[in-house]
């Protein structure tokens, strides 16, 4: 005569949990779990789940790759410096950001001097400077929340607050970046950030790339902070 469902399963587990390691002999340490009367020890419910899902083509939702497009993605920064004649404002560029957002939300964004506009306002370097272009400015780093972007609908925007961090060799900036998200479709996001992220001049004039750029271009004594305005789009990959 067969047994019946119930009493086959804990037959079934009790078999199981004498044949297993030491793990199982301690009460407090087993989870398991009640069906219909029944009782599933946590293994034996996972085995079976997972070999359900894999005969019936089951599989969990994998996070979006979202990377900037070099060819949208910038950054504008306004330089303010001492002059005879007062104080005059320079506005620079830098183009091509480049990163990807991690499965933890986090972006990492490399700046290179050769991704902005100084060089071309310089003009000729000397010999000794040929390689300053190659020169690593800064990293950025946004951590970004993926369940907030998942759930855009194209069509609609964001305000996120983002915190945001700026690594300049020893030294960090952080801060928490008010960021403007739109989903634009299924598959691309702009940004833009609501309020500028403001730098301390004075840190970057004592940094030796900035400071050589600084004198290169003929700037007098950088003053206030330098408002930074960061833009771009992401595609999902």
């Amino acid at each position: 005569m067969s047994l019946p469902f119930s009493r086959w399963t804990r037959a079934m587990s009790r078999t199981l949990a004498r044949r297993s390691t030491g793990l199982l002999r301690k009460p407090a340490s087993r989870l398991t779990v009640t069906t219909n009367g029944g009782r599933f020890s946590a293994p034996i419910k996972a085995a079976a789940l997972a070999f359900a899902m894999s005969g019936i083509g089951v599989s969990l939702p994998t996070q979006a790759a979202w990377q900037l497009v070099p060819d949208s993605s910038g950054a504008t920064a306004t330089l303010t410096a001492q002059g005879s004649q007062g104080n005059v404002e320079h506005v620079h560029h830098l183009n091509g950001l480049s990163g990807t957002v991690g499965d933890d939300g986090k972006m990492s964004i490399p700046l290179s001097v050769g991704q902005t506009d100084l060089l071309d306002k310089v003009g000729e370097l000397p010999p000794w400077l040929s390689g300053v272009s190659q020169m690593r400015l800064a990293t950025l780093t946004l951590n970004l929340d993926p369940l907030a972007i998942a759930a855009l609908e194209p069509g609609q925007t964001t305000r996120m607050q983002v915190p945001f961090s700026a690594t300049d060799g020893n030294r960090t900036h952080r801060e928490t970046l008010p960021l403007r998200v739109t989903r634009q479709d299924a598959t691309h996001l702009t940004f833009i950030n609501a309020d500028p992220i403001s730098l301390d001049s004075a840190e970057v004039a004592r940094n030796q790339i900035g400071s050589t750029l600084l004198n290169l271009l003929g700037y007098g004594k950088l003053v206030g902070d330098i408002p930074v305005t960061l833009q771009g789009e992401m595609v999902d990959q």
